[in-house]
């Protein structure tokens, strides 16, 4: 059987292209945010994008996981039928099992994609290793965590256990990674708060994924616009947990990550 060419997405690439126009920006997300309740958040959300009329009837946490597990599955639903090779489907459905997907980046004959895993095993070594550090945990529990296939020689982090995040730096500053090492690590030391390091984690994958709008055919524009909408139900989750335990709109909106549109 032969493999898909890139017009052979000509299809699917069109499909995700109206699909992507409806995604939620991060503005909108923030103005849910400042919402006094629940429902009022959900309204500016619900309006802003494409979401089931169950979507209204959200009352309380059991509701809200209930929805958006059945938007998830939406998403595998709608990825299986229009990304075209069984690999990058794998790929998409092992997003969240790291270390399953790593060990399909090397056969993956897109670059965009074998990329955006290897950022992820990079940014997962990252948070890994400041929390491990943070909570004084031994050097064996990092090593026993560490992914390999990231951008960064794992090695990095293991050899600079014992030196400061500053120092540390010193030796990522190469990297894509250093100003978000710098802004995460700094509000480590001096708030206590793992906040900016989440939120740059994934401004940093959605920035990666967002490149994908510039490539005409191929996989890469389904894949990076199921990632973006996955992205998009924590960010719904994320502001109605939010309202329902009362989180400040401040403190919401900084744990508000940048969106694909």
């Amino acid at each position: 059987m032969r493999k898909p060419s890139r017009l052979d997405y000509a299809f699917a690439v069109g499909k995700v292209r109206a699909l992507e126009k409806r995604l939620v920006s991060k503005e909108v997300f923030r103005e849910a945010a400042d919402e006094s309740d629940l429902q009022s958040a959900v309204k500016v959300i619900f309006e802003a994008g494409i979401f089931s009329e169950e979507m209204m009837e959200i009352k309380d946490s059991e509701a809200l996981d209930g929805y958006l597990e059945k938007e998830t599955n939406n998403i595998r639903v709608l990825m299986g039928e229009l990304l075209l090779e069984k690999d990058i489907l794998r790929i998409f459905e092992e997003d969240e099992r790291l270390q399953n997907a790593a060990l399909l980046a090397p056969g993956c004959g897109y670059a965009f994609i074998r990329d955006y895993l290897r950022h992820r095993i990079d940014l997962a070594n990252i948070k890994i290793f400041c929390r491990i550090k943070y909570s004084g945990f031994p050097k064996e529990k990092l090593e026993s965590l560490i992914l390999k296939g990231g951008f960064l020689d794992e090695k990095i982090f293991l050899q600079s256990f014992d030196l400061s995040f500053s120092e540390i730096g010193e030796k990522v500053q190469a990297s894509p990674y250093i100003e978000l090492w710098t802004r995460a690590t700094d509000t480590l030391e001096e708030q206590e708060t793992f906040i900016a390091l989440e939120r740059g984690i994934e401004d940093f994958l959605m920035k990666h994924l967002q490149k994908a709008k510039y490539i005409v055919f191929g996989p890469e524009p389904v894949f990076a616009y199921g990632l973006a909408k996955k992205s998009e139900l924590g960010l719904v989750r994320l502001v109605g947990i939010g309202k329902l335990t009362q989180i400040p709109p401040q403190i919401l909106k900084e744990r508000i990550s940048e969106t694909y549109v």
